[in-house]
């Protein structure tokens, strides 16, 4: 559109009003934000709902059998979906005008690496069954294939849109993938099905919500879109880098069925027999990563807030602005990873025993470790994050890697020196620890070394006070029942927030801002 003509002088704006254009950009950012959020809430709501509810209807080895699936190709789909969605909005949104080609692009890009991966698991699902002992487990696999080559095609149409700002349109789909996805597994498994019913389900899901998402997306069009270099330059760091980190929270399951699998034939188990052992203890450990999980969730917003503060601070070269955002941050997440990590953990058999079945109290003691575990984990994703804003992915995607590492062996080594019982439960929820931890002191002493600060000592000190107190409490509080460990969860909280009273950490200027937050 043409610029009027000029009207002649007009009476100056003040220096700090913003102008319609820029208040319309933060009223679209601002309403992107919130229907994304949601969106993203929504999904994770309906996740944790397909979690709890399968054990109603499957017997802990079918459980067990759908985890192990769904850990390995979960670990590939969340690749798929980070790296795509964030190459083709970058590229889009650098030039709108050649936005059509490089949809056209994308999709064609991503049909070629969604059809391989899909290729090589519908290909590799026997060796994958014979990798845990579990022949069952190939027609899953090749049922799940289905579901990484429309990933990958969705990916790049939720790019396109994320790119062009289509927000709401990209929330609706979200939304509606989100409902399909739950409906799909449910009804595969209300059906008799079995682990492999709620697959398919999965799989339907999928397929229905890309063929949507082409529809209305379209599939772009011929033209000049981006040089191949410039896509793999984009890609490869950030399949690396989520590569790792899925790896990180997801590999302990592969490990902890193989090495079942394998312990029990040791003992003198037959295959069989061994098979459906290990698949019934990684129902019970997947039962306990669904809430081990939760403090990871709700905190990884923050990373979405620290990337562009620290990006800007170092870009204008303000160190004291980055040091006081990462101590901020830090300091912020830690508590409130502390809050709720610490009342799971003091009343984690009462916490499974929310929603799972009796036999499932076998993986509180996992539980009550992995919980912290996946705080460090939090911890260590917000580091990361600190480290690629300040212009160092490679070493946050380098650290990833020797954790995965550390992970895989960490494990492994556990779990056999506790035998195929459920003392591996815990043994392997410690494995994901001892390589999470290695992350954030990896992460946190790379951080140090270019900002010169990390968590704030004292912070550290009278958060673990308060967070001992918060797992006394919890754990003290009776919490035989359903509502008596909401209520031991509660009373955790609440005497954490009295540790940090107590201790100074949390001040009266800052019990001020909260109450004036609250409305109090």
């Amino acid at each position: 559109m043409s610029e009027a003509p000029p009207r002649g002088p007009e009476p100056a704006a003040p220096a700090d009003a913003p102008s319609d254009e820029s208040a319309s950009t933060t009223r679209k950012a601002g309403r992107g934000l919130l229907v994304i959020t949601g969106a993203k809430v929504y999904f994770i709501l309906t996740s944790f709902g397909i979690q709890l509810a399968l054990p109603q209807f499957f017997e802990p080895q079918v459980f067990g059998q759908f985890g192990t699936i769904m850990a390995a190709v979960s670990m590939l789909n969340n690749v798929l979906i980070a790296a795509t969605i964030q190459t083709v909005s970058k590229l889009v949104s650098e030039d709108e005008s050649r936005g059509p080609a490089v949809l056209r692009q994308g999709i064609q890009i991503q049909l070629v690496i969604g059809g391989v991966l899909s290729a090589a698991l519908f290909t590799l699902a026997p060796y994958f069954s014979d990798f845990h002992g579990d022949p069952e487990l190939a027609p899953m696999m090749r049922v799940s294939a289905t579901v990484v080559l429309a990933y990958a095609l969705y990916a790049a149409l939720v790019g396109d849109l994320n790119g062009r700002q289509q927000f709401a349109t990209q929330a609706r789909f979200d939304i509606g993938f989100s409902t399909l996805r739950t409906l799909g597994i449910a009804g595969g498994a209300m059906l008799g099905y079995g682990a492999f019913g709620a697959l398919t389900g999965f799989a339907g899901a999928a397929c229905g919500i890309c063929l949507a998402a082409l529809f209305v997306v379209g599939i772009g069009r011929p033209g000049k879109g981006t040089h191949l270099r410039t896509w793999v330059a984009f890609l490869a760091p950030v399949w690396l880098y989520q590569g790792f980190l899925n790896g990180i929270l997801q590999i302990d399951i592969q490990v902890l069925s193989r090495t079942l699998s394998e312990l029990g034939r040791e003992a003198g188990m037959a295959a069989a027999a061994a098979s459906e052992n290990a698949q019934t203890l990684v129902a019970y450990y997947r039962a306990a990563q669904t809430f081990a999980f939760v403090p990871y969730q709700i905190i990884l917003s923050m990373t979405f807030i620290v990337f562009p503060m620290v990006s800007r601070a170092t870009a204008s070269g303000d160190e004291e602005a980055a040091r006081r955002t990462i101590k901020g941050a830090l300091r912020f997440s830690m508590l409130a990873l502390l809050s709720i990590a610490c009342p799971i953990a003091g009343a984690s058999d009462g916490v499974m025993r929310i929603a799972y079945p009796e036999p499932y109290l076998a993986g509180a003691p996992a539980l009550g470790a992995l919980v912290f575990g996946i705080a460090a984990f939090a911890l260590f994703v917000i580091t990361a994050t600190v480290l690629t804003s300040a212009g160092q992915p490679r070493i946050a995607a380098l650290v990833a890697g020797l954790s995965l590492g550390v992970v895989l062996i960490a494990t492994r080594f556990f779990i056999v020196a506790a035998g195929p019982d459920q003392d591996a439960l815990l043994a392997a929820a410690l494995g994901t620890c001892a390589g999470t931890v290695f992350a954030l002191l990896g992460a946190g002493a790379a951080v140090y070394a270019r900002f010169k600060a990390f968590l704030p000592p004292l912070s550290v000190v009278r958060g673990g006070l308060a967070g001992a107190g918060a797992f006394a409490a919890a754990m003290y509080i009776p919490h035989g029942g359903a509502i008596m460990s909401v209520a031991a969860l509660a009373g955790g909280f609440f005497a954490f927030l009295l540790g940090l009273v107590v201790t100074g950490e949390l001040g009266r200027d800052e019990i001020k801002a909260g109450r004036a937050a609250l409305g109090v």
